[in-house]
């Protein structure tokens, strides 16, 4: 029996020139990676989209509040109202709070929170600028010359991935925006 005859080579012969079931092969190995990609490109996504919303409502509270000659408490109201469906799809009421606050600086030196409101529902969380009265802490937003006001917006939302594969769970987002009043610098809310 000659090598080229033998079983064995046979085998192997039949083996390299049968493709009948070469793409469910490759099927059955590329599928798991394709899913695992598709997974942690939907989470991503998905986080990218709140990022992209989130910011929007934080900049559309602080120009809906900014734009106003006076600012009273039904405007307000009606500009925290505006933002669930700004933020769709993502529960702003539940899963969210929006914190709008003015700010005045009178020397240069110690910009104040002048008043500040939160929405009326929503996770419990404090502004990360100071409450209302207290010196605002503005290290990193913005520096306010003497006689300067500004009003902030923040959101904050507690994300939850979709798929939650690649991202954490249960992480709280903040946005801020900050706009100058156009008219005055909106020291008071009218009731």
């Amino acid at each position: 029996m000659t090598a080229a005859h033998s079983p064995m080579r046979r085998f192997m012969d039949r083996l390299t020139g049968c493709e009948r079931a070469v793409i469910a092969v490759e099927m059955a190995l590329a599928a798991p990676v394709l899913v695992v990609l598709l997974l942690g490109a939907l989470d991503v996504g998905w986080r990218i989209l709140a990022e992209y919303k989130l910011q929007r409502t934080a900049a559309t509270l602080a120009d809906l509040v900014a734009r106003d000659r006076q600012v009273t408490e039904s405007g307000i109201s009606d500009a925290f109202a505006a933002l669930a469906a700004i933020s769709a799809p993502f529960d702003l009421e539940n899963d969210g709070r929006a914190i709008v606050s003015s700010i005045h600086d009178d020397d240069g030196a110690t910009p104040e929170i002048l008043w500040q409101r939160s929405s009326p529902s929503g996770i419990d969380v404090d502004s990360r600028l100071g409450a209302e009265g207290e010196i605002a802490d503005l290290d990193t937003v913005v520096d306010l010359e003497a006689g300067e006001s500004i009003i902030v917006a923040e959101v904050f939302y507690r994300f939850d991935p979709l798929i939650g594969f690649f991202l954490e769970d249960d992480q709280l987002l903040y946005f801020r925006w900050v706009a100058t009043p156009r008219f005055g610098s909106l020291d008071e809310v009218l009731p």
